[in-house]
């Protein structure tokens, strides 16, 4: 199984708490085979109506992964 199956359509939570997205897609780099960032869709209704931002964390941000992915900190890029 590939570790872009295991982490999409996880639930992302940053350090407060917050439900800040979904995983929809792992950005891989195949030479030093390691996941550079995963990119996120917005959670809740405006991610329902079409409205919700897509959003980049970095792997140096992320501080575990388990059920839901945990991320340090408050800090992604906006796609």
């Amino acid at each position: 199984m590939k570790i872009s199956d295991e982490l999409i359509g996880k639930d992302v939570i940053d350090e407060s708490g917050d439900q800040i997205g979904i995983v929809n897609d792992v950005e891989w780099d195949f030479e030093a085979n390691r996941v550079i960032s995963i990119h996120l869709k917005e959670a809740g209704i405006s991610a329902k109506i079409g409205l919700g931002d897509k959003k980049i964390v970095p792997y140096e941000k992320i501080e575990e992964i388990g059920d839901s992915v945990l991320i340090k900190g408050k800090i992604f890029k906006t796609e």
